[in-house]
């Protein structure tokens, strides 16, 4: 917090009028002063100091032979006031944040809305975040971590903001995925610009970008009409084992350990996101891997045999 010190003293009236007269040309001083007003109302009836020493007074004397004579503090009232203040301070900054998130757990999938009635399904361990402050139809822009399925509504510009790269739209469905290494676009209605590092290209429906440790490429192979993480199932065209073995652990919550796999292993198929035994049965059989399972801790090598 910024002149936190000046902003103490003045919550307690200790400046000094050399110390006021600067603290008001602050920013601070024209919140803060704004929110010290909502907490005044709180103050009145709050506290009838001198009634309560009466009765502490009354009580002490039915108890004890020898009266002491006791000095209320009323101190810690200019304290609690700052107190209330600080509280408000916060809920003030919490419920006027510019910024909508979403974000789900290890195998969640959640749906959400956004301000132009776009929807946005949001694969496991994924985040959105959209600033209110800076939302309108003619400048629509999201930030996402991990997975996310788009329909967005008929407008202007529409930008999804990745930390691998970002995709443009303006009215259309689209999955757009950014695992570390992995940055995938698909496209299934409308038109789509991929924008990453020197790459610009416009994906039409059926049409997919994927650049995986910086080896970008482009296909044409969708033919369904949605992802299939969305019923529950997590597909695969020929990406590096260790990019699957990810995913699992994103949708089962589990640790694998498979240092004794060929990470250069490429895999196609796909596995259930609700049934960990059935998934690993899926991925490993295929490539003669065995596995083992102890508790959240899945552990993955070569078939001996």
């Amino acid at each position: 917090m910024k002149n936190e010190k000046l902003i103490l003293k003045w919550l307690n009236g200790d400046m000094s009028p050399e110390e006021l007269d600067t603290f008001k040309k602050t920013e601070d001083y024209k919140s803060y002063s704004k929110i010290a007003s909502y907490a005044q109302d709180l103050q009145p009836e709050q506290l009838n100091t001198v009634q309560t020493y009466q009765e502490l007074q009354q009580r002490l004397d039915a108890t004890s032979k020898t009266p002491k004579v006791i000095k209320p503090n009323f101190g810690w009232v200019r304290y609690a006031a700052a107190a209330v203040v600080a509280v408000l301070l916060s809920t003030y900054f919490l419920f006027n944040s510019d910024e909508i998130q979403t974000q789900t757990k290890f195998g969640e999938i959640a749906q959400t809305q956004l301000p132009d009635e776009s929807e946005v399904f949001l694969n496991a361990k994924s985040s959105i975040s959209v600033n209110k402050k800076s939302w309108d139809n003619s400048n629509r822009m999201v930030n996402l971590n991990g997975e996310a399925f788009f329909k967005v509504t008929k407008g202007q510009k529409f930008t999804v903001e990745t930390p691998a790269g970002s995709v443009q739209v303006l009215g259309t469905q689209f999955n757009v995925k950014e695992r570390d290494s992995y940055f995938e676009v698909q496209c299934y209605e409308g038109r789509v610009q991929v924008i990453k590092d020197t790459d610009t290209l416009i994906l039409t429906p059926g049409m997919r970008y994927r650049n995986i440790d910086g080896i970008a490429k482009q296909t044409t192979s969708l033919t369904s009409t949605e992802p299939s993480w969305l019923d529950k199932e997590s597909e695969f065209d020929a990406v590096p084992i260790g990019l699957v073995f990810d995913e699992m652990q994103r949708q089962f919550n589990i640790k694998i350990e498979a240092a004794q796999v060929d990470q250069k292993i490429v895999f196609k198929g796909g596995f259930n996101n609700t049934d960990l035994e059935l998934a690993l049965k899926s991925v490993c059989n295929p490539l003669n891997l065995d596995y083992k399972i102890d508790g959240n801790a899945v552990k993955i090598v070569p078939n001996a045999s």
